[in-house]
């Protein structure tokens, strides 16, 4: 699926204006940790956009925080119409994107496995020439 450069300069707008307006302007007790914008999918014809969040951190389920998020979507919505240089902003969609804490989890056993290899090096007898 080819997006237009069109596509493309909104999405990166609306990732901007949503990622403020979560750091800035949520007050749900719900929403907590860090909420990053990892991406926005726009439709061809600019009327929905699909925001996929990453939460890490957060003391509560992340479905919670995701939530909390939508509850607050109206207000989101509407920052968004207002700093949306166009005549109808997207409708947006929330949705939780885990590739994040997937990519920590992988580099974090990574590190164990090089920390855990290393270990044994120190500790192995030495190599016979």
């Amino acid at each position: 699926m080819s997006t237009s450069i069109r596509q493309q300069k909104v999405s990166s707008q609306i990732q901007r204006i949503v990622a403020t307006v979560l750091q800035r302007d949520i007050a749900d007790p719900r929403v907590d940790g860090l909420v990053s914008v990892t991406r926005v999918e726009v439709t061809k014809d600019l009327r929905e956009a699909k925001v996929y969040l990453s939460v890490l951190a957060a003391k509560r389920p992340d479905a919670t925080v995701i939530e909390g998020i939508k509850s607050a979507g109206r207000h989101i919505q509407s920052e968004v119409a207002k700093n949306l240089a166009m005549r109808f902003a997207p409708h947006l969609h929330f949705f939780l994107d885990e590739s994040l804490k997937k990519q920590a989890e992988i580099l974090k056993t990574i590190s164990e496995v090089n920390a855990e290899a290393e270990g044994r090096g120190a500790n192995a007898p030495p190599a016979a020439d």
